[in-house]
């Protein structure tokens, strides 16, 4: 375990001060202003403020989701390391503490990735923002479409959301659930790229466009874990079929356990660990 640890340590230190990381980080920040540059418009126009809780909001927009998420990949599509090149740690720390390391940074970095987004969200916003224990009169008037229309605000406010949730249960909810399916999107593009360098990377941007699909098959959103950061696609007596809050946290978690053991035993059958590669 301490080999594991140590050769984690060493690795977060290098992916997250490399260029593709700034280059992650760069396009998600202009990325995020695209999104709020219109609703900062707005609230100065209509002298108007946001509560801080509009993180659980914007996900609601499916093009958000597909944005921040092929952006994600993006950022882990190398993984797992070059086995090639990191045969000497390999042999130092074994290939089970060498999967265990990469698996642990890519959950880990699946986290980093969602506080970061959420901290970006408020940033930009911190000029029309006001503190408040409820969603506040910024966010409940962009359920008007003729508002959203007028000011060219992609983002649009879910009725059902403002109405069904408080604003605490409603971000603990959606920053858990991007959390967790960060981090098994993570596990299936290793996994798979153990068998080819972009399978794992092909795989999960079909899961995110899938998301898509979703939108016009509601069948579908039971399947498709990118529909399930938003809050409106969960369970609720008019959509039975839609999934239930429970179902979604219990999947993603067996799903990363099952991606993780996959990958490990994968890489038990490298030439890496002196066996015949499948």
């Amino acid at each position: 375990m301490s080999k594991t640890i140590t050769y984690f340590k060493y690795l977060f230190r290098r992916i997250l001060l490399s260029w593709r990381m700034l280059a992650v980080f760069s396009v998600s920040v202009l990325t995020m202003d695209t999104f709020l540059a219109p609703i900062r418009s707005y609230c100065q126009d209509m002298d108007i403020k946001v509560s801080p809780w509009g993180f659980a909001l914007i996900w609601d927009n499916k093009y958000v989701g597909l944005c921040f998420l092929l952006i994600y990949i993006l950022g882990i599509s190398n993984f797992p390391e070059d086995r090639g090149k990191e045969r000497y740690s390999i042999a130092r720390i074994g290939i089970s503490n060498w999967v265990g390391a990469q698996a642990l940074f890519m959950m880990l970095f699946g986290w980093l990735y969602t506080s970061f987004l959420y901290a970006v969200q408020n940033l930009l916003l911190i000029g029309v923002t006001e503190w408040s224990n409820e969603w506040g009169e910024g966010w409940t008037n962009l359920i008007n479409s003729y508002v959203t229309e007028y000011f060219d605000i992609f983002i649009t406010i879910p009725k059902r959301v403002l109405s069904n949730y408080s604003p605490e249960q409603a971000n603990f909810l959606v920053f858990l659930i991007m959390g967790l399916l960060l981090g098994m999107i993570g596990m299936l593009v290793m996994w798979l790229n153990f068998y080819a360098k972009s399978a794992g990377t092909l795989a999960a941007t079909a899961m995110v466009f899938m998301s898509l699909a979703a939108q016009r098959y509601i069948r579908l959103y039971r399947y498709s874990p990118v529909n399930w950061i938003q809050l409106e696609n969960h369970y609720n007596l008019l959509s039975p079929e839609k999934p239930k809050q429970g179902y979604i946290i219990l999947m993603l978690i067996f799903l990363t356990a099952l991606l993780f053991m996959l990958s490990k035993n994968r890489a038990n059958h490298t030439q890496e660990n002196n066996r015949r590669k499948l």
